[in-house]
């Protein structure tokens, strides 16, 4: 599952995500406190990332981890913003080979928060301290 994780996130495919996901996988995110629960939340987000706020991913190695833990390191441009964001995407399968944790970081601070300000506008959900 995990490279077809990967090739779905270099075709910014968010159907394809979906498929590799498990239905009770949990997201991480850095600019939210809580995590997000399902595969259905997950496929959501997923499908407003993809569908042009981040564009020319490439996933440029894959980190075998301890177990069921993996990790992607990926770059990509986040829309409207000047440079290319650096990102770590780590992948945890259960005994499915499904997806069932993720964990996104991104850098540089100022695109993770332009990319967090357009996914709040985008998807309706305010960010930590009320800004939408």
């Amino acid at each position: 599952m995990l490279d077809q994780l990967k090739r779905a996130l270099a075709a910014e495919d968010a159907t394809a995500v979906s498929v590799v996901l498990a239905e009770d996988v949990i997201s991480r995110v850095a600019v939210h406190d809580e995590p997000i629960k399902g595969a259905g939340a997950a496929s959501h987000i997923s499908g407003a990332v993809l569908d042009g706020e981040l564009h020319d991913i490439e996933v440029s190695a894959t980190i075998g981890g301890v177990g069921d833990t993996s990790v992607l390191m990926f770059g990509a441009q986040v829309a409207g913003h000047p440079g290319r964001a650096d990102g770590l995407l780590v992948a945890r399968q259960d005994r499915d080979e499904r997806i069932s944790d993720l964990t996104l970081f991104v850098r540089p601070l100022a695109t993770l928060q332009a990319l967090a300000d357009e996914m709040g506008r985008r998807l309706g959900v305010p960010r930590p301290g009320g800004v939408v």
